[in-house]
């Protein structure tokens, strides 16, 4: 028979070591929770929200932050690896890509949104928005790269979600 509240939850489990109350919680989803809470990923994933597309690539992502582009890919292929995902990448519709345009763009899923939304972090976007149109950014080592992040946002071929 199932406790009844709270106390005897928590007498089951006094008297039963080794067993945790059950309390309903969905622990992957508490998990994927304290994975968007770190700034960082939390910091991703706002910023992907926040653009005219609704997709960037690290390279753009990177050029928004004080991050290393190596550092952003981690963090990426981080929110990616899980069940489900909590962003998703989307290929370049146009192939060959020109050079040093990305081929490859991601997306917060449905599910990311709604995690961003349970912990009210999903409302701040625009305000991220504003702050992007009206920064002047620039590629991290710019110079030697063969574009120009303006090139990068313009590219009539980068993916969209259609979730958005």
């Amino acid at each position: 028979m199932p406790p009844k509240n709270r106390r005897e939850d928590s007498h089951q489990a006094e008297s039963n070591p080794g067993t945790l109350p059950d309390h309903g919680f969905d622990d992957d989803r508490l998990d994927d929770l304290r994975t968007i809470l770190m700034p960082a990923k939390t910091r991703i994933l706002q910023q992907i929200l926040a653009s005219p597309t609704g997709a960037l690539s690290a390279v753009e992502l990177a050029a928004r932050s004080t991050t290393t582009e190596s550092t952003i890919r981690d963090h990426l292929r981080d929110l990616q690896d899980r069940t489900p995902e909590i962003i998703t990448d989307l290929k370049a519709s146009e192939s060959p890509v020109p050079n040093g345009i990305p081929r490859k763009y991601f997306a917060v899923t449905e599910y990311g949104i709604s995690l961003l939304k349970q912990v009210n972090l999903y409302d701040q976007i625009g305000v991220l928005y504003d702050m992007y149109e009206a920064a002047d950014l620039e590629l991290p080592n710019s110079d030697a790269r063969p574009v120009t992040l303006a090139e990068i946002e313009t590219y009539e071929y980068r993916p969209t979600p259609n979730w958005l």
